[in-house]
């Protein structure tokens, strides 16, 4: 990844978190399977950071892939740099113990007021103010794009 400017996910034959160290090292993910985001796709706009590509286009990525322009892909990587904290589970004991032990917060320095469990509240405060019928329906659409999963 570290030459990499793009990187599939693997959601099915590999890491299914792919995407964390394709944002920390500046691929641009690649979502493969119809109607997937990536987390907290609620408050993360993962369209201005990552591609999706319907699984039956998957023969003709080459050519997806080499149709976005050096720009394009600038423009989503350093979009990026405002969401990749948001990933990270730094925040807590573990985020004390870490600045204790090595005199800084998370693992890149980031701030846990911003971390994975920051954004996993904003998510859930979110849903609280969907009335309960919408909720149902992102729940279907969810169990939907997850084969009812």
């Amino acid at each position: 990844m570290l030459s990499s400017r793009i990187s599939p996910l693997g959601q099915t034959q590999g890491d299914s978190d792919r995407y964390l160290p394709a944002v920390l090292y500046g691929c641009v993910p690649v979502f493969t399977c119809d109607g997937e985001e990536g987390p907290f796709d609620e408050v993360i706009q993962w369209n201005r950071i990552s591609i999706s590509v319907k699984a039956t286009q998957i023969p003709h990525l080459h050519w997806i892939l080499a149709n976005y322009s050096h720009e394009q892909v600038v423009r989503m990587r350093t979009a990026m740099r405002r969401v990749w904290p948001r990933l990270l589970w730094t925040g807590g004991a573990w985020g004390a113990a870490r600045r204790k032990q090595y005199g800084r917060q998370g693992y890149l320095g980031e701030s846990s007021k911003l971390d994975a469990l920051s954004t996993m509240m904003q998510v859930l405060r979110q849903r609280l103010r969907l009335p309960p019928h919408a909720m149902q329906h992102n729940r279907a659409a969810q169990e939907g794009r997850n084969g009812g999963n």
